[in-house]
C-alpha cells in the first residue's frame, strides 16, 4: 500500500495544475468579452448644398488629392446653376493646374461670354491647348492641314479654314477671339493660331521641314522652306493672292542661315523677275539712278532689262533679302 502514495500524489498534482490552468483561460476570456470596444468615429457626410461645398472647398488645401476633389466640388456647384464670377475662374485655373487646358479654355469662354472684359479674352488666347492625335475629330482636320501646306495647296487651306467644323474643333464656336492649339504626332508640330477668318499656321515636320499659312477675308501667303536651329535654309517658295484666290506675287529663291543667296526669283504682275545676290544677301544688280533718286534698291530685273523691283527707303550696303523680307514668321515652339 506504501508504494502507492507517491504515486497518487503525483496524479493530484497533475490534477491541481489543470484546473489552475483552466481558470486563467477562463478568466482571460471573460477579461476580453468584458473589455471596451473601439467605436470608429462615423464618417463625415459629403457636401451637398452650395454652401456646404464652398465649406468643403475653403479647407482643401493644394495637394493632388485635393485638387480632384475641389474639381469635384466645383462642377457640383456648376451643375447646381450656383457658379458666381469668381467660381468660374477659379475652376478655369483648377482645371491649368491639372494641366486640362482644352477644359480651362472651355470655361474661361464661358465667364467672358457671362462678363466680357479684355482680361479674359486676353486668358482665353493665351491657352496652348496641346494635341497629340487622340482627338480624332482634330487628329482628321491636322492631317488636312498638313497634306494641304505640303502640296502648296492655298485654295484648299481657304475652304478648311471657313468650315464650320474648324471654328467648333478649334475656337470652340468663339468669333472673334484668337485660340491657339498646338497638334504634335511623331516628327510633325503643327501649331494654329486661329480667329474667326483669320488663321495662322505653321508645319515643322520631319528633316526640318517648314512650311506656314496665313490669311484672312483680305488674302494670304503660303510659304515653304527649311527650318534647322532656329534659321531658315535650302530651297525657298513664297506666294501671296488676294482675297479672291488671284496670285499677286510669287518668290522662289534658296536660303542660307535666314539670308537669300545667289539668285531670286519673282512673279509680279504677270511678269517674271530674276535677281543676282551674293552670299550676304546685298544685290547684284545694276542701280538706276531713277531707284537710288527714290532711296531704293534694285534686286531683280525682267528678262529683256526693261522693268525692275526695287525697295523703297534703302541702301545699296545694308539692303539684304532675307526669309523676313520674303515673308517667313519668327518661328518658336508654343509651351
Amino acid at each position: 500500500m506504501k508504494r502507492n502514495v507517491p504515486a497518487r500524489i503525483c496524479i493530484f498534482l497533475i490534477l491541481i495544475l489543470i484546473l489552475v490552468s483552466c481558470g486563467q483561460v477562463q478568466n482571460a476570456q471573460e477579461q476580453e468579452s468584458t473589455a471596451p470596444a473601439e467605436t470608429p468615429e462615423p464618417t463625415p457626410a459629403p457636401p451637398e448644398t452650395a454652401e456646404e461645398l464652398r465649406q468643403a472647398i475653403a479647407q482643401l488645401d493644394s495637394g493632388k488629392e485635393a485638387l480632384d476633389l475641389k474639381r469635384g466640388y466645383y462642377e457640383q456647384l456648376l451643375g447646381m446653376d450656383a457658379f458666381e464670377e469668381a467660381d468660374y475662374v477659379a475652376l478655369a485655373q483648377l482645371y491649368a493646374d491639372l494641366d486640362e487646358k482644352m477644359l480651362q479654355r472651355d470655361i474661361l469662354s464661358k465667364v467672358l461670354r457671362l462678363y466680357p472684359s479684355r482680361e479674359y479674352a486676353d486668358r482665353v488666347s493665351a491657352i496652348v491647348v496641346q494635341e497629340n492625335g487622340e482627338n480624332e475629330g482634330m487628329a482628321a482636320l491636322a492631317e488636312q492641314t498638313m497634306t494641304a501646306l505640303g502640296s502648296h495647296d492655298m485654295t484648299g487651306l481657304q475652304e478648311l479654314t471657313g468650315q464650320e467644323e474648324w471654328r467648333r474643333i478649334l475656337q470652340g464656336g468663339m468669333l472673334g477671339i484668337e485660340t491657339r492649339t498646338r497638334y504634335c504626332q511623331g516628327d510633325d508640330v503643327l501649331q494654329i493660331a486661329a480667329d474667326g477668318p483669320r488663321t495662322e499656321i505653321t508645319w515643322h515636320g520631319a528633316d526640318g521641314r517648314f512650311c506656314f499659312y496665313q490669311g484672312d477675308e483680305t488674302g494670304a501667303v503660303l510659304g515653304e522652306a527649311v527650318l534647322k536651329d532656329g534659321a531658315y535654309s535650302g530651297a525657298a517658295t513664297v506666294t501671296y493672292t488676294d482675297g479672291e484666290g488671284n496670285i499677286l506675287r510669287s518668290f522662289s529663291g534658296t536660303l542660307q542661315d535666314g539670308i537669300c543667296v545667289d539668285q531670286i526669283t519673282v512673279e509680279y504682275q504677270g511678269a517674271t523677275y530674276t535677281g543676282k545676290l551674293n552670299a550676304d544677301g546685298t544685290s547684284m544688280e545694276e542701280q538706276y539712278q531713277k531707284a537710288a533718286d527714290a532711296h531704293g534698291v534694285v534686286y531683280a530685273y525682267t528678262a529683256d532689262g526693261k522693268s525692275y523691283l526695287y525697295q523703297e527707303e534703302a541702301e545699296p550696303e545694308t539692303f539684304r533679302l532675307d526669309a523676313a523680307y520674303l515673308g517667313f514668321p519668327e518661328y518658336a515652339e508654343w509651351r
